[in-house]
């Protein structure tokens, strides 16, 4: 480059430092000093890129020469601009050359001349190429006669020919000209430096698989950590992220917006919605949506005003906007109120911790006013609920924070991974706690874990108490009782208990769910985290922390026993005293001291003192859990009038006729749970238990068999009869409950089951695993209802044509039916099919017609005799889970490019050759032995960070990058 002034901010002409800059230009001032250079150089500077540039173009000397070598040493790019006479400055040469010495990224202009001429390395043509090729050649001879080395020479050849095979850009190939070129050099120059984004930590931990859900969900192409350039996108989609306070929403949601936003001219994140909207700045927001969309103010006189600009506006424009941090639909209906305002290609984030507020895109429809097709196929609205992170990646988050990546030693180190365990992977409290820590002696972190596990913290509380506040009363109820009693339980149970006490559970369940504070998981399991789990405890003691007498739920050994020597438990109203060891109760506690009570939970109790006349304890009481009862006479005493749960389970009580008292007297009973009386001979309940709904007898070993009497219950939702092993045959009565849902009959001795039309009407789910079964009847077909279907270690040979027949079957499961040898081809008419167990049965191959079975998210086949990847199955796009492990007659190819949903495939000693896919689907099977899908050659060129690069496979079929 030829100098002149230097950069008014940094160089002086004494030099008396060197400056960092994020560009350095380099062009030869005659050719392209008037118009072009300036305008490039204004429009980098304006667009806030620190630029160096020569105004003037006078020669310096050789002192100056080596302070702007420096210069280029320590600039982030370095743009040269080659015109035809470039190569005529020495300046310019040694610029190029120490560019390349100093592995600088480059990014060429070529001005009037084309990259073939720069490197001499196109043929000679003649006309104007000639003519610039000649300027080239005989600048070098110039240089030459000048006495320049010929070393020296060859080095700025060899340094032209590099950067001329760089990306770049040719003026010529530009139709809108100098214009549109420069345009684009500052986009891909601020693309580079990341103007455009927004802040993020340093070294993230555990994004990497949120950030590859949300690209797919988003439909951008995504790759090795990457977005692909040069992809187009398509229609419109709203993805919901969704997720607890502090989980990491808005960091994701950022990373995110900080890899895409060069796809988009027209971006924009809005922050703190829900703050904004409370502070009444809601027009302050349209304002900036607007301004962030067309770089330009507008004025509006009113919050309508705004919407209907946002509405009419941008029809035509592809946008991103990220909404952060919504509460509410109400807080971005003016914003964004539906899809159809923006055009096609836009992507639409939103932040919220409370699931399902896109919904209302997808509810009503809205009239385009640039188009009649408005929430049409292609557009997507997508919700996405970021879990917690693994113990692993929060152990690594604690570390960073903690010790500031300092190796851990001795005790710091398992105490380390105890305490970022009882953080529950939220890294708000991860990093909080680390940091907290950060420096302290051991003994802090001892407390410290204490305190994570039966305490919280102030700040930690503050935020994590914002989605609990904003509930509803009953909502606020049920979360505390899950917090106090009810993590990781059934939540049928409880559910009858809530109705009882009128809270409304499935509205308040509903709420729970949709503000991440519980899940129902498998197995209809209620899980919250841990840390809210100690906020719901935190919550029953906050108005009197230190007097556990006046607390309204009780479940710690300590508290309890300080409450009763207290004698003041008038407010307990749910108590859960499963104690380490058997305890006894004086009766006149329960008469005396818990008129309230509506929960109450015992292990191995006794209650000393109860009067068979005394009816009047715990006249609320709701539930009763009583384990390991010795004495059912004493629940006589008890008032159990409004009791609708009784689990009894374990008890050795012998007496049938206290039974069948107890029973009675519980009018409105609508669970009873005797799972392991093994003692229990006859049948406690009778037809005048008519509101009963669920009976659980599992592990009765002595009942003789069904009674008459169980097929009266017209209201028995549930039968669970388990291991009673003198059950032989479901009685003909069974089939005449007409409200019957759900049939447990595993390892009972039932050898065959007929479902004779018209019975078992409304049967969901039918589990019969280890009977005697070796046959299934046609009648199977009658339970038209039925969704799931568990026949696991029986003996059947083969399923019935009429299994068919089963339209809302949604899980089968045959694991270890060793006679079962195939399917029928039937089975392709089950649509509604979710899960496919056949895992240890001697089936070799699955009938052609599974094709059909479009609704298939997971086949298991481990250690089956499959000889080849199911033909049938190919195709299945929502099929997300393939087990063939230990299947060793498995051979062949693998061929999952038609499984654009899969996420798990186990094929452990195996014998399959190769798994062909996508290159999208690399990524989520690195250990396997893996070829992209491709109708040419098995090398195809790629561009891999501006790098061309080889895909090759090697002689086992695994997958090599090669530059």
């Amino acid at each position: 480059m030829d100098f002149g002034n230097n950069h008014p901010r940094c160089l002086s002409t004494t030099w008396p430092n060197v400056c960092r800059y994020e560009v350095f230009l380099s062009f030869r001032g005659g050719d392209v000093r008037k118009g072009f250079i300036q305008f490039l150089y204004r429009t980098l500077v304006d667009s806030g890129i620190d630029t160096f540039i020569d105004y003037d173009g006078i020669e310096f000397g050789e002192e100056i020469m080596l302070k702007i070598l420096q210069v280029i040493r320590h600039t982030d790019i370095c743009i040269p601009v080659f015109s035809s006479d470039f190569a005529s400055s020495k300046s310019c040469l040694k610029e190029v050359a120490e560019m390349v010495a100093f592995n600088r990224t480059i990014m060429p202009i070529f001005y009037d001349v084309s990259p073939e001429v720069v490197g001499e390395v196109g043929p000679s043509v003649v006309g104007e190429v000639g003519e610039q090729e000649g300027n080239y050649k005989k600048s070098f001879r110039t240089q030459a006669n000048l006495g320049v080395k010929s070393e020296t020479i060859d080095t700025w050849k060899n340094a032209l020919h590099n950067v001329s095979r760089k990306r770049g850009w040719e003026l010529e190939k530009f139709e809108g000209g100098e214009y549109a070129l420069i345009g684009e050099v500052v986009s891909k120059v601020r693309q580079l430096l990341r103007k455009d984004d927004l802040y993020v930590p340093a070294d993230l931990v555990g994004m990497d698989r949120p950030v590859q859900k949300l690209m797919k969900k988003l439909g951008v192409r995504y790759e090795n950590e990457e977005v692909i350039e040069g992809q187009t996108l398509t229609g419109k989609r709203v993805v919901e992220i969704s997720g607890l306070p502090g989980i990491g929403k808005s960091t994701l949601a950022t990373v995110v917006y900080n890899k895409i936003h060069h796809l988009f001219k027209h971006k924009s994140f809005l922050k703190d919605i829900h703050k904004m909207v409370e502070q009444e700045r809601l027009q302050s927001l349209q304002k900036k949506l607007i301004w962030s969309l067309l770089k330009r103010e507008c004025r509006l006189e009113d919050i309508e005003e705004g919407t209907q600009f946002l509405r009419h506006r941008f029809n035509d424009l592809r946008v991103l906007i990220i909404l952060d941090d919504v509460s509410d639909f109400k807080q971005i209906n003016s914003l964004v109120g539906d899809p159809s305002w923006f055009g096609q290609g836009s992507r639409i984030i939103v932040t919220s911790t409370t699931r399902g507020l896109v919904d209302k895109y997808r509810q009503v429809p809205v009239t385009s006013t640039s188009s009649t097709t408005v929430n049409s196929s292609d557009d997507i609205v997508y919700e996405y609920e970021l879990e917690k992170m693994s113990d692993d990646h929060a152990l690594q988050l604690f570390h960073k924070y903690a010790q500031r990546g300092k190796p851990l030693q001795g005790e710091f180190f398992s105490l380390a991974g105890e305490i970022s365990a009882a953080a529950g992977g939220i890294p708000f409290v991860v990093e909080f706690v680390g940091s907290f820590l950060d420096g302290k002696p051991i003994e802090c972190w001892k407390e410290a874990l204490g305190r994570l596990n039966g305490d919280t913290y102030d700040e930690v509380k503050r935020i994590l108490k914002k989605r609990y506040t904003g509930l509803d009363k009953y909502a606020k109820e049920i979360f505390v009782d899950i917090a106090c009693f009810f993590v990781r339980k059934d939540k049928t149970m409880p559910f009858y208990m809530w109705q009882a006490r009128k809270y409304n559970p499935y509205t308040g369940i509903y709420e729970l769910q949709n503000n991440s504070l519980v899940k129902t998981r498998e197995n209809n399991e209620l899980w919250m985290n841990n840390q809210l789990e100690v906020l719901g405890r935190e919550i029953v003691k906050e108005t009197n922390p230190d007097d556990p007498f006046k607390w309204r739920r009780l479940w710690n050994q300590e508290d309890i026993e300080l409450a009763l020597i207290e004698k003041k438990v008038a407010a307990v109203e749910a108590l859960d005293a499963t104690f380490d060891k058997s305890c006894s109760f004086p009766e006149r506690i329960f008469s005396n001291y818990f008129p309230k009570l509506r929960y109450l939970k015992m292990d191995n109790a006794m209650i000393k003192g109860c009067e068979q006349g005394e009816t009047s304890l715990l006249p609320l009481l709701t539930w009763l859990d009583w384990k390991g009862c010795h004495n059912v006479s004493s629940l006589l005493a008890f008032n159990l009038s409004k009791l609708v749960v009784l689990d009894l389970s374990e008890s050795t009580s012998t007496d049938w006729q206290d039974w069948q008292q107890v029973i009675k007297k519980a009018g409105d009973l609508k669970v009873l749970i005797l799972k392991g009386c093994a003692l229990l001979a006859e049948y406690p309940v009778s037809v005048e238990n008519e509101n009963l709904e669920r009976l659980n007898l599992e592990r009765c070993s002595a009942l003789p068999g069904l009674s008459k009497s169980n097929g009266k219950l017209s209201k028995l939702v549930s039968l669970n009869i388990k291991f009673c092993s003198f059950v032989r045959e479901l009685t003909e009565v069974m089939g005449s409950l007409e409200s019957l849902k759900e049939l447990y009959i595993d390892e009972t001795d039932i050898k065959a089951i007929d479902f004779p039309e018209d019975s078992y009407g409304k049967l969901q789910i039918l589990s019969a695993c280890k009977c005697k079964i070796s046959s299934l009847s046609n009648s199977i077909g009658n339970l038209k209802s039925l969704s799931y279907l568990a026949l696991d270690g029986t003996e059947l040979t083969e399923l019935p044509d009429s299994i068919g027949l089963l339209k809302n079957l949604q899980t089968l499961s045959l694991r270890s039916c060793r006679g079962l040898w195939k399917l029928p081809d039937s089975i392709g008419y089950l649509e509604e099919l979710r899960v496919m167990d056949l895992s240890e049965t001697s089936v070799d191959e699955l009938p052609s017609s599974v094709e059909n079975l479009r609704n298939l998210k997971v086949l298991k086949m481990h250690c089956t005799f499959t000889r080849e990847f199911p033909r049938g199955i190919k195709n299945l796009e929502r099929l997300g889970e393939i087990d063939f492990s230990d299947c060793r007659s498995l051979r062949g190819e693998c061929d999952i490019t038609g499984l654009s949903s899969l996420r798990v495939l186990l094929l452990e000693n195996t014998e399959y050759s190769e798994v062909i896919g996508t290159d999208g689907q690399r990524s989520d099977f690195p250990e396997l032995r893996f070829r992209i899908s491709n109708e040419g050659t098995a090398g195809a060129q790629h561009q891999f960070h501006g790098w061309e690069t080889t895909t090759q496979f090697e002689a086992d079929g695994r997958l090599r990058m090669m530059s």
